[in-house]
């Protein structure tokens, strides 16, 4: 043990209600105890500066495809966010909310999750999109919703500047992947 804070984990979309109403099973009380023990939540409140980031965890329809021995059930990645935001919005004074997904964008924008979630759920500021392994030379932006994605593996890390504006949303000042 180094001693060193665990980094905070956050998904809003984990369908413990209907889990819980067939009756847990064995793999999902181990998942949910897990979940407990490392302090899994919605979203967490970070600090950066004098702004104030609630960010919140998605993950998405196709990322569940690709894990078929899952044993966990998952709400609809934008109702969930829809809700999630309102409780931000309602319990915390935040500058900014941010969606960490695991749902990916991709060339079709009717199936691309990301862009989905976007326009289903405005009040998201920014989408850091992750699972379909997309390096995004730009953002992809709907309304005032910034997505951006800088690939796979840690192969190219991405940086962002973004600027508040008078009506309290933000514009992306920089994006670059290097």
């Amino acid at each position: 043990e180094s001693g060193d804070p665990l980094p905070a984990l956050v998904l809003c979309n984990v369908d413990w209600e209907a889990m819980e109403s067939e009756g847990l099973t064995e793999e999902q009380k181990q998942l949910k105890d897990a979940f407990e023990a490392f302090g899994l939540k919605n979203y967490v409140v970070v600090e950066k500066g004098d702004v104030r980031i609630a960010v919140f965890g998605i993950f998405g329809v196709d990322s569940l495809a690709c894990a078929p021995t899952c044993v966990l059930k998952f709400r609809d990645a934008s109702l969930a966010a829809a809700e999630t935001v309102k409780e931000i919005r309602e319990k915390e004074d935040v500058d900014m909310i941010a969606c960490v997904s695991h749902g990916g964008n991709g060339p079709d924008e009717s199936k691309s999750e990301d862009e989905i979630l976007a326009k289903a759920v405005p009040e998201i500021d920014l989408i850091i999109s992750g699972h379909t392994h997309t390096a995004l030379d730009e953002p992809v932006r709907h309304g005032d919703t910034y997505i951006v994605s800088c690939g796979e593996y840690g192969k190219i890390l991405g940086t962002l500047s973004m600027r508040q504006k008078e009506d309290g949303r933000w514009e992306m000042k920089e994006y670059a992947l290097v």
